[in-house]
């Protein structure tokens, strides 16, 4: 049986955003928590601020970026990687 090397077993695809997403996170978290009552910037305003400020990535990386920036939000694991980065 052959073995993969830690580079062939990795399944994430979207590497660019794992070195952005605290950043991302620190642009965006304002945003999404004040979007808890009412929705006052959409995902595609959020998906163009993401752009403008890294904007090496694709659009649909950076949409990939706020939504999940909106589920960690929602579940509550925003501020914790925002602690751990302080």
């Amino acid at each position: 049986m052959e073995t993969l090397s830690p580079a062939e077993q990795e399944r994430r695809r979207h590497h660019q955003i794992r070195g952005i997403f605290v950043k991302a996170c620190e642009l965006l978290e304002p945003i999404v928590a004040g979007n808890d009552t009412i929705k006052t910037v959409s995902n595609f305003a959020m998906a163009h601020m993401v752009q403008d400020h890294f904007p090496d990535l694709t659009p649909a990386e950076a949409h990939i970026v706020v939504v999940t920036v909106e589920k960690m939000h929602r579940e509550q694991r925003l501020q914790a990687i925002l602690k751990k980065q302080s």
